[in-house]
């Protein structure tokens, strides 16, 4: 009898252990399982966290962005200054920059719409010789001979009804020595010879 108790008494006490043994592991897998779904939880909203807007690129300020680089050489920063000062409206900007490298004029080179501008603003200011200059060098390198013998004439004309009978005999005898044959070679000959009388004698 009493060796039963004992038995008895064992197997209680070892399905206890056992009991406990279970409850023990069960609970720390409950544990883990509760770790991983918490790290998971975080994860999904460190995923779903906006990120943070990226700054917009500076801006070009609209000064800087019209302002050309400047040019080393001269007569490049002279062409560029003369575009944007006809682009602009300031005809006499233009001018004052073509005669600040007069003397290298044909290094320019400009587009035949700039130089008619540029001849039309030099005209203005009574620079008549650099103006048909001008005037001429955009219509020839438009391929428009007529229009550049008229531009000559144009300019000769208004020199001498101003008053500078020199001018108007220096540009018409440029036109007679570039086109021998133009159709206004007969009206440049008379209007030489008004011209001349204008000269003062030496």
């Amino acid at each position: 009898m009493q060796t039963f108790v004992i038995l008895a008494a064992l197997a209680v006490l070892v399905g206890v252990v056992v009991w406990v043994v279970v409850v023990v592991r069960k609970f720390k897998a409950r544990e883990v399982f509760e770790r991983e779904r918490e790290a998971q939880f975080v994860a999904e909203m460190l995923r779903a966290k906006p990120q943070a807007p990226k700054p917009p690129p500076a801006a070009v300020t609209p000064v800087a962005a019209a302002a050309p680089a400047a040019s080393a050489d001269p007569i490049t920063a002279a062409g560029e200054a003369i575009r944007a000062a006809l682009a602009a409206g300031r005809g006499a900007d233009a001018a004052q920059a073509f005669l600040a490298v007069v003397a290298e004029r044909t290094r320019l080179t400009l587009e035949p719409a700039a130089w008619e501008g540029l001849g039309r603003a030099l005209l203005a200011q009574g620079t008549y010789l650099e103006a048909a200059w001008a005037l001429h060098a955009g219509a020839a390198l438009a391929g428009d001979a007529p229009g550049a013998q008229k531009r000559l004439v144009e300019v000769a004309v208004r020199a001498g009804d101003a008053g500078q009978a020199q001018h108007a005999l220096k540009l018409y005898a440029t036109l007679l020595a570039k086109y021998p044959q133009s159709q206004y070679a007969d009206f440049v000959r008379a209007n030489m010879r008004e011209q001349e009388k204008k000269v003062p004698k030496a």
